[in-house]
């Protein structure tokens, strides 16, 4: 073994840490017999030699040795050593693409060439990989089959072997990699897909042999993948509902390694006792993983992903409910479907005895807001129940203060005594003024006094953060009292106050006439204010009824701010003034005229400003029409001006119609894992749509 390996110059080589006189030693360590040692050489290698992705000369001249280990029969960590190989050849990277730390020319065509040099080095040896295929590690063997897929160059010839493999193979672990291969396989070359879905649609009759019901699932998830936008066999999605039941009377994994139970000093241990912890309470956990895999795969059939959704929130198992929060999550403020089931599962889940499952479930349902109205109840009767001790600082910590942001986020008055009772002393939410502004007035009333109780306590310019949230809580309220803290800030020195001095004047402007009182100190602002503050102090005195003297002037300034931001500030009063801003039409013409001024939400602004200060239908058309392509985040406003205008917008019927029929939410840019959407944004322009079609033709 290593033959050579002591003939090439390491120590003219470097890697992330220094000259590469280690890597030999790091080499030998991979094939140590004693397993804490290779996983230490394994984490070296990741560390130095590869890190963070990067390829170095001394990479490279690791590729051989790195074979020559993977073809050592008896050597366990093979399957391991794989998978580097697989990150050092880099699927097909482009350096163009990637980012690169040095203008130099000559050292970027360096770059380019070593990566290169491990693509070729490692697909060119990839042809070693067909003689393990059959070895008696199976770790090995679960990791070979996607390597092939990856770097040999004969796709025909892979396929036959996989093929080949299905029908010898008894390990449910391998069976589904092998599975996942051919899928693969079908996805990266489009003349083999027809094949690998033939082979993929024979897996998924049912019989008694290894890997059902894992290999059945592993087969539609990827005969969905195969045909990302075409029909699946007929009863997939009963298919797939049958093997997770079958799964649920497994009592775990069947994939645990030589590693399990090994601690070593290394990321690669961490890593995987992490894992160890978040699949350890879990049954069968490839099949809640494959289950992730099978929602992205079936991506925008909605009806597939709704009923596979509810199926996991019923399930007895921990472990799928809990992928099943996170995935619902993703799917409902992502896409458009009937969701009315799914968003009352999620609710179910709050009567949990286990305050992660409560709390997990309770955060995304404030984020479902707008579609949250089948869970309320069930937010409402945990909120009811109490803590599950004395309200702390803390508090949206806690599985019941996740549980009362979700019930207040829909504006539910039934939240009102418990915030009053956190927001004594506990931490004030960011959103809390927008929960407040979905409230009843009168319900919302009721949260006055504690928070101009807390407001009283801080001294302007102090606790900026607080502050701000408090304000903008307390005006969101409605109560005339509200405007006193705004106006002590006001009234307190500049130079302690500027934190929160725009904090100030936004709840001014929030609360309209009662802030009267403060029209001298706006108008100060409007006048006299730093650039920034001058448009939100027009704003406040607009609200207050100061009339249009002394803001026009401000919003003229405004619409020819450098930054689109302050651009957007002018064009979003103007809006709120309506034909009261009329005197302002030669400049938003102007920006209408400038497209480099009034791109993306600029453009959005700029179009519901023009139709409230002019009311010009053959004018606004246009402009409307622009803004809704600019920039998807418009489309709600739009869609707003174009309902009021009915009939008269019968030219915008075509891309409403279009944008009603999409089953994507119009925000959804494709991202996967954590990201949310804002769902409340959708349903807003799915209402105002269907509004201009009823106007239209009904």
């Amino acid at each position: 073994m290593f033959t050579g390996i002591d003939d090439v110059d390491w120590a003219s080589m470097d890697h992330a840490y220094g000259d590469a006189s280690d890597v030999p030693e790091l080499l030998r360590g991979l094939a140590s017999a004693d397993a804490a040692e290779r996983e230490i050489a394994l984490d070296g290698m990741y560390g130095a030699v590869h890190h963070q992705g990067d390829v170095y000369d001394c990479t490279v001249a690791c590729v051989p040795f790195l074979f020559e280990l993977v073809a050592t029969a008896g050597l366990p960590g093979r399957g391991e050593i794989v998978e580097l190989l697989l990150s050092i050849d880099g699927d097909g990277r482009d350096p163009e693409e990637m980012d690169f730390w040095s203008d130099d020319e000559d050292e970027y065509a360096a770059w380019a060439d070593t990566l290169a040099r491990a693509e070729a080095d490692t697909r060119a040896r990839s042809g070693e990989l067909l003689g393990v295929l059959a070895d008696p590690d199976a770790r090995l063997r679960r990791a070979v089959p996607g390597a092939l897929v990856q770097l040999h160059g004969d796709p025909e010839e892979v396929l036959t072997v996989l093929r080949r493999r299905l029908a010898v193979e008894r390990d449910g672990g391998v069976l589904r990699a092998v599975a996942a291969a051919v899928g693969e396989l079908g996805v990266r070359h489009e003349g083999f897909t027809g094949a690998a879905r033939a082979v993929l649609g024979a897996l998924l009759t049912h019989g008694d042999g290894p890997g059902d019901p894992g290999l059945r699932l592993s087969a539609l998830v990827q005969l969905a993948r195969c045909s990302p936008s075409g029909p699946l066999p007929e009863g997939a999605v009963g298919t797939a509902l049958d093997a997770m039941r079958e799964a649920r009377e497994e009592e775990g994994g069947d994939e645990g390694g030589e590693g399990d139970g090994l601690v070593t000093p290394t990321l690669i241990s961490y890593l995987r006792r992490l894992k160890a912890s978040q699949r350890g309470s879990v049954k069968a956990p490839w099949a809640t993983e494959l289950l992730g895999e099978l929602h992205r795969a079936l991506d925008d059939r909605v009806a597939e992903r709704f009923a596979l959704l509810e199926d996991q929130l019923r399930s007895p198992d921990w472990g799928q409910r809990r992928e099943a929060i996170d995935m619902g999550g993703l799917l409902l403020t992502g896409w458009r479907g009937p969701h009315e089931e799914s968003v009352r599962l999620l609710g179910e889940q709050l009567r949990e005895a286990d305050h992660r499952i409560v709390r997990w479930s309770a955060g995304e349902l404030e984020r479902l807001y707008a579609i949250g109205g089948p869970a309320a109840d069930a937010l409402a009767a945990r909120v009811a129940a109490g803590p599950e001790f004395l309200p702390q600082a803390r508090w949206r910590e806690t599985s019941y203060g996740a549980a009362l942001c979700a019930l207040a986020a829909q504006g539910d008055a039934r939240a009102v005594p418990a915030l009053v009772e956190v927001l004594r002393s506990g931490e004030v939410p960011e959103d809390l003024g927008d929960w407040i502004g979905r409230m009843d007035p009168t319900a919302a009333s009721a949260l006055a006094p504690v928070l101009l109780g807390r407001l009283s306590r801080i001294a302007p310019g102090k606790q900026p953060r607080r502050t701000e949230h408090l304000l903008k809580a307390a005006a969101a309220t409605g109560v005339a009292e509200a405007v006193g803290p705004a106006l002590r800030i006001l009234r307190a020195p500049a130079d302690a106050t500027r934190p929160v001095l725009r904090d100030a004047v936004n709840a001014l402007a929030e609360l309209g006439e009662p802030a009267r009182e403060a029209l001298p100190e706006l108008r100060r602002l409007a006048r006299d204010g730093e650039t920034h503050l001058r448009v939100h102090a027009a704003a406040a005195l607009w609200s207050a009824g100061d009339g249009t003297e002394a803001v026009l002037p401000v919003l003229s300034l405004g619409l020819a701010a450098d930054h689109w931001s302050g651009r957007v500030d002018a064009l979003r009063l103007i809006t709120r003034m309506g034909t009261g801003a009329a005197g302002l039409l030669p400049e938003l013409r102007r920006l209408v005229a400038s497209p480099e001024e009034n791109g993306g939400w600029v453009a959005g602004a700029l179009a519901t400003a023009l139709w409230e200060a002019g009311r010009d239908e053959d004018e606004c058309l246009p402009v409307l029409l622009r803004a809704w392509s600019a920039h998807v985040d418009n489309r709600p406003d739009v869609a707003d001006v174009w309902a009021r205008m009915g009939s008269a917008a019968r030219s915008a019927v075509p891309v409403v119609r279009e944008e009603l029929a999409a089953v994507r939410r119009h925000n959804n840019t494709g991202g996967t894992g954590r990201i949310r959407y804002r769902c409340a944004d959708d349903e807003l322009l799915l209402r105002r749509g269907r509004a201009l079609l009823e106007a239209c033709d009904g």
